[in-house]
């Protein structure tokens, strides 16, 4: 993960940054995130706005510990507006350029909680890094309660598509 990128997405958004259609939709929605496993949601997400996205610079100048990330950004599936990610991002790692992030995705019966981190050095003998970055689901309310699985958000040239999968 490109750690000042992703700070920018961090948001997963928060980042240079997500357009109008789904890539890829779940079928139909089910009453409980247990009833949701082995579901996949897929959203493309809308450019960020200036307003909905803040960083904070500590000393010193430049990206540096403490650094943090605060956005949210729109949620489409089939081209409709089905939610809000928002994330908070904070570097704690000088080193490798590492930044932690919680994210919540804000849909209409519910809401999905991530958590994640990642480094912009990769650490000897890792395999390249992928243009994707990928988050742990941490839990959810609704019909997402007790959710679990994973979030991946792949960077493409127009547009940022979040794919949540349960299990």
């Amino acid at each position: 993960m490109r750690a000042r990128y992703l700070l920018l997405v961090a948001v997963v958004l928060v980042a240079g940054l997500f357009s109008a259609m789904a890539f890829r939709s779940a079928q139909g929605e089910a009453r409980s995130a247990q009833g949701q496993a082995g579901r996949t949601l897929t959203f493309r997400a809308v450019q960020i706005s200036p307003r909905d996205h803040h960083h904070v610079d500590v000393p010193p100048h430049g990206l540096s510990l403490g650094d943090r990330d605060v956005g949210a950004v729109s949620l489409r599936r089939n081209g409709e507006l089905f939610g809000r990610a928002m994330a908070d991002c904070t570097i704690n790692d000088a080193s490798f350029e590492g930044l932690q992030c919680a994210v919540t995705l804000v849909l209409r019966k519910g809401q999905i909680t991530v958590e994640g981190g990642g480094l912009d050095r990769d650490l000897p003998h890792a395999p390249p890094a992928s243009n994707a970055d990928v988050f742990a689901v941490t839990g959810g309310t609704g019909i997402y309660a007790g959710a679990n699985g994973t979030l991946t958000i792949s960077h493409r040239r127009h547009a940022d598509f979040f794919t949540v999968a349960l299990r």
